[in-house]
């Protein structure tokens, strides 16, 4: 559960889900697990009076999920009480992670209680007195985003736990977020809010989908029930991108100024993220000096050659830190600061670009978006449910562009055209807009004037592959052969990281898929162009073949070899999602 999921944290919560699996043995090791006999509380024991009965045979999943409940009960300062439930039902004689409870929490939130019960397979109940293990989570080199596992031991099949974490949480905003994902089937998931007298609340369903919540006194409740076990898939989103996922936005009555934000509009999502960001991209000397000469041609550069050289300096000069700590997950460090270290994250190194820009004389806007998952940011109620930080660049009316950028410019009526810069994706062009971030709302920052835009769509012929293949019939017969293979967009992206991790076995894979189509081949005269003036990654190779067939008979060849190599491919039978490029 994430109420205020910072920029870069990289959805965090999600890949914590992903990763419980080494996090819970190493809880294991850490904490001393110690049981006392004991009575579970009346919530449990109404879940464990319910419990169906264990699947005889080999099930299908090794848990259960019966109750996974996160209940936020709104003060009137706009702090949160949080409490959290969960019951979890052993299935398997393989029991590995069951009998650990966690509860994802920040710098914003204090702990106050953590409680575990199990139920053995014996009837007898015993109460966990083991520590509670906090581990920092996600991909952040430091990070304020912690885990706290709590162990029971000696979890069977047919074992009941059951967890209940107590929190006090003082956010920076005042808008939640809760995903019902939980890495196995789940009898019933609730969310629960309740709010002070005054108070009110827009939700809508930021992925998937769900109910309208009941009303019970002064909390809503969205229940889900029966949700299946993931399926996870080739070619198909990560079963938690699937998962339904509830987003509220908050507002105190009329007079009240709570300590946390609050966004009545996207403008206030603007205003608020450019208050953060206030002086943090002021151009100093040593800015100035890294923006001079930004550009290919001679002389004074043009506005779309200085726009992309400042980008490309930007991402290949700038390494990728995250250090996210406090406010730090939300508020970019000055920019001066990222260009002396050479280091920071998304939103450090868009308020760098967006400081060498404004040298060069270019106005440019931050633009707030979630990528990794199938988030609607919805119209009305906003709720803060971003994870990066990318620039649009405004292009001057008197610009000519190329079609080649046509899908990474952002048409505005109150902002003109704007060219979308990832500085962070460090395997995309300046000017090329990543399929992960095509199509997608995002915030454009711009105070008052700020507002919700939807970026470019993807263009197919924006990602594409052209292969070309010279054939030279020599006596012998001896046929000798020249390819090249160009990629665009996604297809350039993956072989640019493959390419970056590992020149050598980029090539030797590709020279074996050559030996492999034509046994007898040689391959020689590889070379590689990582990125082109056109934004193509190119391969070429020289291949001379001795031909099978023997001398004085027709040499067979297949026809456009190698046209499908770069094309991931999987089977269709008994699938259960869509193939998703």
């Amino acid at each position: 559960m994430d109420s205020s999921a910072p920029l870069d944290r990289d959805v965090v919560r999600r890949r914590n889900l992903r990763r419980r699996g080494s996090i819970l043995a190493l809880a294991l090791l850490l904490a001393g697990s110690q049981a006392r006999a004991a009575h579970l509380p009346e919530w449990a024991a109404a879940i464990a009076a319910a419990a169906p009965e264990v699947p005889p045979g080999s099930p299908a999943t090794p848990t259960r999920v019966l109750l996974s409940e996160t209940r936020y009960s709104v003060q009137p300062d706009g702090t949160y009480r949080v409490r959290r439930r969960l019951a979890v039902q052993a299935l398997s004689v393989v029991t590995e992670g069951v009998g650990i409870g966690y509860f994802h929490f920040d710098e914003t939130a204090q702990i106050v209680a953590s409680r575990a019960w199990h139920l053995r397979h014996d009837d007898s109940v015993r109460r966990s007195h083991s520590a509670p293990v906090d581990i920092a989570v996600g991909d952040a080199f430091l990070t304020s985003s912690k885990t706290r596992l709590f162990p029971v031991d000696d979890v069977k099949k047919g074992s009941l736990v059951f967890f209940e974490f107590e929190a006090k949480e003082k956010p920076y905003f005042l808008t939640l977020t809760n995903l019902f994902f939980e890495g196995a089937p789940v009898g019933l998931a609730r969310f629960e809010l309740e709010l002070p007298p005054g108070w009110s609340a827009r939700w809508t369903w930021l992925q998937g989908k769900g109910p309208e919540p009941t009303m019970t006194g002064p909390v809503r409740s969205w229940d889900l029930r029966d949700l299946p076990a993931p399926v996870k898939e080739d070619l198909a989103p990560p079963p938690d991108e699937m998962a339904p996922e509830l987003g509220v936005n908050l507002a105190p009555p009329p007079g009240a100024v709570p300590a946390a934000a609050n966004f009545s509009d996207w403008a206030a999502v603007s205003r608020w993220y450019e208050a953060m960001a206030k002086g943090r991209g002021d151009v100093t000397p040593a800015i100035a000096t890294a923006a001079a000469g930004r550009g290919t041609s001679e002389g004074d550069p043009s506005a779309l050659e200085r726009i992309l050289a400042s980008a490309t300096m930007v991402r290949d000069r700038v390494r990728y830190v995250a250090v996210e700590l406090g406010i730090g997950g939300y508020q970019p460090r000055p920019a001066s600061e990222t260009l002396s270290k050479l280091y920071g994250d998304c939103k450090d190194k868009g308020t760098l670009l967006q400081s060498v820009l404004s040298a060069g004389g270019i106005t440019s806007y931050p633009l707030l978006v979630n990528v990794g998952g199938r988030i609607s940011i919805p119209a009305e109620g906003p709720v803060w449910a971003f994870n990066h930080l990318v620039l649009a660049a405004a292009i001057p009316g008197d610009v000519a562009l190329p079609a080649r950028y046509d899908s990474a410019i952002l048409k505005d009526p109150d902002f003109g055209r704007l060219l979308v810069l990832d500085s962070t994706d460090e395997f995309t062009p300046a000017g090329s807009l990543s399929a992960i971030l095509a199509g997608q709302r995002a915030v454009l920052v711009a105070g008052a004037r700020g507002k919700l835009v939807t970026l470019p769509p993807a263009e197919a012929t924006s990602h594409r592959l052209e292969k070309r293949l010279d054939l030279t019939v020599l006596p012998g017969p001896v046929v000798s052969a020249r390819a090249e293979t160009r990629l665009f967009g996604e297809f350039g992206r993956d072989a640019r990281a493959d390419y970056h991790q590992s020149s050598v076995d980029r090539r030797r894979n590709t020279e074996d898929r050559w030996t492999r189509l034509w046994p007898g081949a040689t391959v020689k005269d590889y070379a590689v162009e990582p990125e082109t003036g056109d934004g193509a990654f190119v391969e070429k190779c020289a291949i001379s073949m001795i031909a099978a067939a023997a001398a004085g008979t027709d040499v067979g060849l297949s026809l456009f070899p190698g046209a499908s190599w770069d094309l991931d491919r999987v089977p269709l039978g008994k699938r259960k999602n869509p193939v998703d490029y």
